[in-house]
C-alpha cells in the first residue's frame, strides 16, 4: 500500500494545484482523490505523478518521505536559533547578576 497522501504535500512543495497535477496525468480529481484514500494505484499512474512532481515513485512506498526529512531539518535549525538564544539569555542574565553583588 502506497502513501499517497503525500500528493498533496508535494503539489504545494511544487507549485502546483491539485487539478493542475490531474489535468497534467490524465486523470480526474476524484480518481485520484479516491486512490489517495485507498493508497493504491496501478504503476503508470504513479509513475506519471511522480514525474510531475520531480520526484521518484519510491517515495510513496519509503517509511519517511522526502517532506518529513525537509520538516525535521526546519525543526532543527529552529530549535538550534532557540538554543542559541536561550544561552544568549542565561549569558546576559549572569553578567548582570555578577554585575549587582
Amino acid at each position: 500500500m502506497a502513501n499517497l497522501l503525500l500528493i498533496r504535500d508535494l503539489c504545494e512543495k511544487n507549485r502546483i494545484t491539485f487539478r493542475e497535477l490531474c489535468r497534467r496525468v490524465g486523470r480526474t480529481e476524484s480518481t485520484l482523490q479516491t486512490a489517495m484514500r485507498r493508497g493504491t494505484t496501478n504503476t503508470t499512474t504513479l509513475e506519471m505523478i511522480a514525474k510531475e512532481l520531480n520526484v521518484s515513485p519510491a517515495i510513496f512506498f519509503d517509511g519517511t518521505s522526502e517532506i518529513d526529512a525537509q520538516s525535521k531539518d526546519k525543526e532543527i535549525k529552529l530549535l538550534r536559533e532557540l538554543l542559541a538564544e536561550k544561552e544568549r539569555i542565561i549569558s546576559l542574565l549572569m553578567e548582570e547578576r555578577k554585575r549587582g553583588k
